[in-house]
C-alpha cells in the first residue's frame, strides 16, 4: 500500500523538519544548552532514519516493514508519557508527527498493503480495481 510508505516518509520529514528547527531555535534562544540541543539532534536523526528504513521497505523486503513498524511504536510509546510529564507542546508535536508513522505501520500490515510489499518491482500482479480507492 502506497499510503503506508507515504506516511512514514511523511513523519520522516517532518521529524527531520522539527528536529533542526528545534536545534537553531534553542541554539539561538538558549544558547547552547547541551541538553535541549541533544534532544533535537535525536529527533532529526529520528527522522533520518524513518526514511532510510522507509527507502529499504520499498517493495520485497519485509523485515524492513517490521523493523521501521517496530520502531514507528516504540517511538509512540516512549514520548506519550514523556509529553505527559513534562507538559512540554513541542513533544506534543512530536508526538503527532510519530502517530501519523504509526498510522503508516497500521496500514502496512492490511491485506492489499501486504500484497504490495511482498512482490518484487516488476513482477507484482496487478491491482484490483477495488483496492485502488483505499
Amino acid at each position: 500500500m502506497v499510503w503506508a510508505l507515504r506516511l512514514w516518509m511523511i513523519a520522516g520529514g517532518l521529524l527531520i523538519a522539527l528536529g533542526a528547527f528545534g536545534v537553531v531555535a534553542d541554539a539561538v534562544s538558549l544558547g547552547f544548552d547541551f541538553g535541549v540541543l541533544a534532544l533535537d539532534f535525536l529527533i532529526a536523526i529520528l527522522g533520518v532514519v524513518y526514511l532510510l528504513l522507509g527507502a529499504k521497505t520499498y517493495r520485497g523486503a519485509v523485515q524492513w516493514r517490521s523493523s521501521l513498524s517496530a520502531l514507528t511504536c516504540v517511538v509512540v510509546a516512549m514520548l506519550l508519557p514523556l509529553t505527559i510529564g513534562f507538559q512540554s507542546a513541542g513533544l506534543a508535536i512530536v508526538l503527532a508527527v510519530a502517530v501519523v508513522g504509526l498510522f503508516g505501520s497500521v496500514l502496512a500490515y492490511r491485506p492489499p498493503a501486504d500484497r504490495w510489499f511482498k512482490c518484487k518491482l516488476g513482477d507484482c500482479p496487478p491491482e484490483d480495481p477495488e483496492d485502488s480507492d483505499r
